[in-house]
C-alpha cells in the first residue's frame, strides 16, 4: 500500500504546526503500517513540537494515561509486544519527552519485529536528548544492521560522550572504524577482512586505524606520514581528523585543536566537528591548569582557571543555541557560571537542569551553592536537602553533607552541622578539613 501521499499531508501538517491533526494522521498510517519507519519518525517529530509548544504535566500524564502504562506492562510480560507499543504510544501522546516509555516503546517494536519502527524511535529520542545513553547505543546498533555505518558511528560517538567508558560503545566504535576502512578500499562482500587483505602493511594500518591506543613509537610514525599526506593536500579532512587523534594521544590538545580548527574551517556546516573544536579548546585550556599547578604557580593556575570557566560558559551557550531542550548543557552552563560568580544566570540554568533526573543531584548540589553564594541559606538548605534525597552513596553524598554543613555553619545551627559533618566521619574520617571542624564546634 502505497502511503506517500498521505505521510506528506502529515509532514505538510507539522510544518504548518497543526500538530494534532499531524499525530492523528500518524497514527491512521502507523495503524495501517506499524513498521513504517518514516510515519513513526514523523509521529516522534509532531510529539516533541507539540510538547515544546506546550509542555505536558506529567501529573495528567499519569492521571489520564497511567491505564496505557499498565496495560503496556501486561502486554509486554505475555509476550504481546505490538499491543505493548499501541499502549505505550497512546502514552506518550501525552507525555512524549518521557524517557522511560521512549526506550520500552523502542524495545517492544524491535521484540515485534518491528525493526525500522524501533531505528526511528531510538534514533529521534536519542538526537532530541543526546545524554540518553541507552537510546544512542541502540540506534547506533539497528544502524549498522541495516548498513548505515557513518550514523551508527555518530551514534556510538554520542554515546560516548554521555559515558566514555561504555564498553559496548567501545566495542562498536572500534569495529565500525576497522569496517568502515575496509568498505572505502571497495570490498565490502569479503567474508573476512584478513583473507582479502594481501599486504600486510596495509592490514597493521587499518588495525591501528581502529584502535584508541597506539604505543608512542606507532603514533609518531604514524602522524610523520599523516602530516606528509597534509603537505601535499592542507585541505584533506580526513587526515587533519586524524592528525588531531593522533596528538590528542599524544596529549598534546594545543597542537589537536590547530587541526580540528582548519578542519572545521573547511566544513563550516557540520555541528559535531564545531562542538569537537569546543571541547579540544576547553581540554587545552585544562592542560594550561595543571601545568601551572604542577610547577607550583598558584596565581597563574587561578588565572588560567577562571579563563577556563569563562570559556566554558561561552561554549555552552553557543550549544544551548542549538540544542535549547538538552538539560545536561544547561547544568554545565550553570556550573561554569557558579565558578564565575554569577549566581542569578547560574540559578536561572541550574533550575532548568534539576528537571533531569540524571543529573538532578549534582543539579541541586550546584543549585545549593549558588543560593548560598547569594546568603539565602534557607533556600541553600532546601535544595541541599532535595540533593541528599536524590543521591546514592559515594563521594557526592559527602559533598552535599559538606556543603550542608557548611551552611548550618553560616546560620549559626552549631547543631545541625555536627550532625552532616559527623554523616561524612562514619564513611570517610579523613574527608577535606571535617574533622578539624567538628573539632572546632565541639570547642565552641
Amino acid at each position: 500500500m502505497d502511503l506517500s501521499k498521505h505521510l506528506e499531508k502529515a509532514e505538510e501538517a507539522v510544518k504548518r504546526r497543526n500538530y494534532a491533526f499531524a499525530v492523528n494522521l500518524y497514527g491512521q498510517l502507523l495503524s495501517l503500517q506499524p513498521d513504517n519507519g518514516k510515519a513513526r519518525a514523523g509521529l516522534r517529530t509532531a510529539l516533541y513540537k507539540k510538547a515544546e509548544q506546550k509542555p505536558p504535566s506529567k501529573f495528567f500524564a499519569m492521571l489520564g494515561g497511567g491505564i496505557h502504562l499498565l496495560v503496556a506492562q501486561i502486554a509486554r510480560t505475555c509476550g504481546g509486544h505490538a499491543a505493548a507499543a499501541k499502549a505505550l504510544e497512546r502514552y506518550l501522546a501525552l507525555d512524549p519527552l518521557a524517557e522511560a516509555a521512549n526506550l520500552k516503546l523502542g524495545e517492544s517494536l524491535e521484540r515485534a519485529g518491528h525493526r525500522h519502527s524501533a531505528l526511528a524511535v531510538y534514533r529521534a529520542y536519542a538526537e532530541h536528548e543526546p545524554r540518553c545513553l541507552p537510546a544512542a547505543r541502540a540506534a547506533g546498533r539497528l544502524l549498522y544492521e541495516t548498513g548505515e555505518l557513518q550514523a551508527a558511528y555518530a551514534m556510538f560517538e554520542q554515546a560516548l560522550k554521555v559515558d566514555p567508558r561504555d564498553q559496548e560503545s567501545l566495542r562498536a566504535r572500534k569495529n565500525l572504524a576497522a569496517e568502515g576502512a575496509l568498505r572505502q578500499t571497495g570490498i565490502e562482500e569479503a567474508k573476512s577482512s584478513r583473507e582479502l587483505i594481501k599486504d600486510k602493511e596495509q592490514q597493521q594500518r587499518l588495525e591501528k586505524a581502529a584502535r584508541r591506543q597506539l604505543t608512542a613509537e606507532e603514533i609518531d610514525a604514524e602522524l610523520d606520514q599523516v602530516e606528509a599526506k597534509l603537505g601535499d593536500n592542507p585541505d584533506d579532512v580526513t587526515s587533519l581528523l586524524r592528525a588531531a587523534e593522533l596528538h590528542e594521544m599524544r596529549r598534546d590538545p594545543q597542537s589537536a585543536l590547530d587541526c580540528l580548527e582548519r578542519a572545521s574551517a573547511l566544513r563550516r556546516d557540520d555541528p559535531s566537528l564545531g562542538d569537537r573544536v569546543g571541547d579540544m579548546r576547553l581540554r587545552a585550556q585544562e592542560e594550561r591548569v595543571r601545568k601551572a599547578r604542577e610547577r607550583g604557580d598558584e596565581t597563574a593556575a587561578g588565572i588560567a582557571d577562571q579563563a577556563l570557566a569563562e570559556m566554558k560558559a561561552g561554549e555552552y551557550r553557543r550549544r544551548i543555541e542549538r540544542q535549547p531542550t538538552d538539560l545536561g548543557l544547561r547544568f554545565e552552563l550553570g556550573r561554569a557560571l557558579l565558578t564565575l560568580g554569577d549566581f542569578d544566570a547560574a540559578i536561572t540554568e541550574l533550575q532548568q537542569a534539576v528537571k533531569d533526573p540524571r543529573i538532578q543531584a549534582e543539579a541541586l548540589l550546584a543549585l545549593g551553592k549558588a543560593f548560598r553564594g547569594k546568603d539565602l541559606g534557607e533556600l541553600a538548605s532546601t535544595q541541599l536537602e532535595k540533593a541528599l534525597t536524590a543521591a546514592g552513596r559515594g563521594d557526592l553524598r559527602k559533598e552535599i553533607l559538606y556543603e550542608l554543613g557548611g551552611v548550618a555553619e553560616a546560620q549559626g545551627d552549631r547543631d545541625a552541622a555536627l550532625r552532616h559533618y559527623a554523616a561524612i566521619l562514619e564513611t570517610d574520617y579523613g574527608f577535606r578539613d571535617v574533622a578539624d571542624r567538628v573539632t572546632k564546634l565541639k570547642a565552641s
